[in-house]
């Protein structure tokens, strides 16, 4: 018996050896100005959905006990998903904990306006001057912001 070898053809083996196409430093430029096209739009949204965000939750809405829970969420995670062209504001991590928070109180079955407020009242601060402020301001504002929202008035 004889025992016979053979390698099909490998596509991609063959593509990266052909000459054309893009290099990767042109890749990488395109898609980065590709990204940048869409930082007016985000910045935007975010602005637009922390002021819905301040009318609907805010400490002067008229209807924010009727608001859901979940709504609270979406517009939380709606400025997560915005929030690259803002890093190192802290905007993002702000919003986790909004979304903690508005999960936590569905579960509870109740609002705790003062935990909402304080989050509302930091995202704000973190957007007009987040990123100027020192790393460990923002960072323990943050984390006063997560023991905010994941405190358990039963836990303490």
């Amino acid at each position: 018996m004889t025992v016979r070898k053979f390698k099909p053809p490998n596509r991609l083996s063959k593509m990266i050896k052909e000459r054309g196409g893009l290099l990767a430093q042109d890749a990488i430029a395109a898609a980065e100005a590709g990204v940048e096209s869409l930082r007016e739009a985000s910045l935007t949204a975010l602005d637009e959905t922390l002021a819905e965000i301040e009318t609907r939750f805010g400490k002067g809405a008229e209807n924010r006990e009727s608001e859901s829970f979940e709504a609270l969420y979406v517009l939380a995670s709606r400025i997560i998903d915005v929030s690259a062209f803002v890093a190192g504001t802290g905007l993002d991590r702000a919003a986790m904990s909004l979304c903690g928070l508005a999960d936590n109180c569905a579960e509870v079955g109740a609002w705790r306006w003062d935990a909402v407020d304080v989050h509302l009242n930091a995202l704000k601060l973190l957007r007009s001057v987040g990123g100027s402020l020192p790393t460990a301001q923002r960072d323990s504002m943050l984390q006063g912001l997560y023991k905010v929202s994941h405190f358990r008035p039963e836990e303490a």
